[in-house]
């Protein structure tokens, strides 16, 4: 079986730089992918080349601004491939001419060809944020919030052909809180990811890594999410099942309602308990009370009371829902 042992709070500090011998290249492109490559330098993993995806528009002006992955690989002297379509024959050739030992991919952002996986004698390593097989595909931390699991993990693989399919180097479970978010996720997941990528090559590196081979059958699939997905409907979800959403779907890509006709984001709520006389109340109704002379704004769903903390009207800065009950009386 993979090593599969407990997330503690503080993970260790890095070691001492390790005297790598391998020539690696990384593969990302999002913000996500960052702290992966920066764990990969100070641990002594330095990538001779930094491969991303190309430059895109970006903002209200759509200036053309350099993808987070070619900002922190340039900063730190890494030369930079950007291709446009990775199974391109051009970049197959590019990447053998590099002579690497091993690849690295967090979140790059294409599929990867079979001609380049079989570049690297040390092969391609991926970091996926869940307990591979379940949770494979695009969107693993967000479906563990949507369903309300207890827990979900880190997982080191070695990359073939399909989706999240290739043997497994090594898992750490992580618990997930009461609140957890996708923010307060995603922070837990890259933290154990990097310690864990790092152990990884050691042992990859020490020839003492164990491949072990996922139980396919058991194997769960996740979508990548849009803004439909983050549709609430007070008259037909639960309040629990809304508090999931909007856990897990801000900011991006985002939940939300339309009252009278206009888009409402919510940003921010919790899950309480109404009394009897809110219980009766029909759903989607809207009501504020005060409470320790500070003013609230609730929504009765099918079944519960979510508090409504943060939301943000179409047009409009983001506000409190005291303010929104305030200022638009005549939308609720």
């Amino acid at each position: 079986m993979a090593n599969l042992t407990p997330h503690k709070s503080c993970i260790k500090k890095h070691q001492e730089p390790i005297m790598n011998t391998s020539r690696i290249i990384f593969m990302g492109t999002p913000e996500y992918a960052v702290p992966y490559l920066e764990g990969l330098i100070s641990a002594g993993f330095n990538p001779c080349t930094v491969i991303s995806q190309p430059d895109r528009p970006s903002g209200r002006k759509q200036t053309i601004e350099p993808t987070p992955i070619k900002k922190c690989a340039l900063a730190h002297g890494i030369p930079v491939l950007q291709p446009e379509h990775i199974r391109d024959t051009q970049w197959t050739n590019a990447i053998r001419d590099l002579s690497s030992d091993m690849i690295i991919v967090v979140a790059f952002g294409q599929i990867i060809p079979k001609s380049i996986l079989d570049i690297p004698h040390k092969g391609c390593i991926n970091i996926h944020p869940s307990l591979l097989p379940k949770y494979r595909g695009a969107s693993p931390l967000q479906t563990a919030l949507l369903n309300g699991d207890s827990e979900t993990g880190v997982t080191i693989m070695h990359l073939d052909e399909k989706m999240d399919h290739g043997p497994i180097i090594a898992q750490e479970k992580i618990q997930l809180e009461m609140r957890e978010t996708i923010i307060s996720l995603r922070k837990k997941t890259t933290e154990v990811g990097i310690q864990l990528l790092i152990d990884s090559l050691s042992k990859i590196e020490s020839n003492a890594v164990k491949y072990t081979e996922q139980d396919h059958a058991q194997a769960t699939y996740t979508k990548l999410l849009n803004l439909d997905d983050g549709s609430i409907d007070f008259s037909a979800e639960s309040a629990e099942i809304i508090d999931r959403k909007i856990r897990a779907l801000n900011p991006e890509p985002g939940t939300w309602t339309v009252i009278q006709g206009k888009r409402l984001k919510i940003l921010e709520a919790l899950l309480v308990l109404g009394d009897k006389n809110d219980e009766l109340l029909p759903p989607t109704t809207f009501f504020t009370k005060s409470e320790n002379g500070k003013k609230y704004l609730y929504a009765r769903c099918t079944p519960g009371i979510l508090q409504l903390d943060t939301v943000q009207l179409e047009g409009k800065k983001s506000m409190s829902g005291a303010e929104f009950a305030n200022g638009h009386r005549s939308l609720l």
